[in-house]
């Protein structure tokens, strides 16, 4: 079984490593769980086909977050790019009589996050979004309702009870908001900074990402003088700047259907908020039956419509706010 993420060096900065946290690297634009090699073997030829198409994955997210590292030592001197993550659908490896698509375990917290108070943001301790009205997908299907879709997956995070955590929306004042877009080279890119902490950047044109890529969360984060991840309030975690979601129009996108909007918005919300992946999808061989262990939003891979959050969603997002705004 492969392991899903992949710690990158070798940067232009020596002394920051960024995290590329990949999930399921063997969809098709089709739908979840459709890639005929996953569907229908199970041996070691489709295995290694699944191991070509993630890494090549992971060394085309791997450059993406190279050339904005390269950009941001001039362009934002103490902000870099700490990490990415990123939904597909399927990819596995065997193990017994099983293919395992996902298996994700740990703590359900990404190594960065957010500072109450935090100066560098404003002093606030709220967290803020905005959606980008200037990025709306082209499919026919959802275009005119995703930043509805947007705001229902924030209000579900919102109303989560174990904290005292008060997420709010910023308004779109018509100013690029987003960095990356300008960095990458993105059409219409003047690269924003702080519009808000999470930002939801839009839909970028097929072919900017990998295809099989449905959606990527960018964490930047502050660094010191030195390019070290900072670390003002001590708990071993890197202090998040702000977050950018992109959503990939390879995809044909819609409301409540595949690919859903609010699904997908959903889940990258959940990294934004600094959650991590968990849960195992497996599929029986004898049988082919499919298997959640448990289904959850913040699995690795989509899986089809899901925008109620389950215990396990509930669960790492208390990891990571129950104490807020405490540091």
């Amino acid at each position: 079984m492969r392991h899903t993420r992949w710690l990158v060096t070798g940067l232009t900065l020596s002394a920051l490593a960024f995290t590329v946290s990949c999930a399921d690297d063997s969809t098709t634009p089709s739908g979840p769980l459709r890639d005929r090699q996953l569907r229908h073997g199970a041996a070691g030829g489709d295995r290694q086909l699944q191991e070509f198409v993630a890494g090549r994955t992971a060394a085309a997210m791997q450059a993406m977050g190279d050339v904005a590292n390269s950009a941001l030592e001039t362009r934002v001197p103490e902000v870099r790019l700490g990490q990415m993550d990123w939904i597909t659908s399927a990819d596995g490896g065997e193990e017994g009589g099983q293919i395992v698509y996902f298996n994700d375990r740990g703590n359900k917290e990404l190594p960065f996050h957010f500072v109450p108070g935090d100066p560098r943001r404003g002093g606030r301790t709220n967290i803020t979004y905005l959606v980008d009205r200037s990025g709306d997908t082209n499919d026919a299907t959802a275009v005119g309702q995703t930043e509805a879709a947007i705001d229902r997956a924030m209000a579900t995070w919102d109303r989560e009870q174990c904290s005292t955590l008060n997420i709010t929306k910023n308004v779109d004042n018509g100013s690029d908001p987003d960095l990356i877009d300008e960095i990458l080279g993105f059409p219409d890119g003047t690269g924003g900074v702080f519009a808000a902490d999470i930002v939801h950047a839009g839909w970028v044109p097929a072919g900017i990402f990998p295809p099989n890529v449905i959606a990527v969360t960018f964490t930047f984060i502050f660094v010191d003088g030195g390019g070290n991840p900072t670390d003002i309030d001590n708990n071993q975690r890197g202090d998040v700047a702000w977050r950018e979601i992109y959503y990939n129009d390879q995809f044909v996108w819609r409301i409540n259907g595949d690919i859903d909007v609010e699904t997908v918005a959903l889940h990258e919300s959940g990294h934004g908020l600094s959650q991590d992946h968990f849960g195992k999808l497996f599929q029986t061989i004898s049988n082919n039956e499919f298997h959640f262990a448990p289904r959850a939003v913040m699995n690795a891979g989509y899986t089809g419509v899901q925008q109620v959050l389950t215990a396990s969603d509930n669960a790492g997002h208390c990891a990571n706010w129950g104490s807020w705004p405490q540091r």
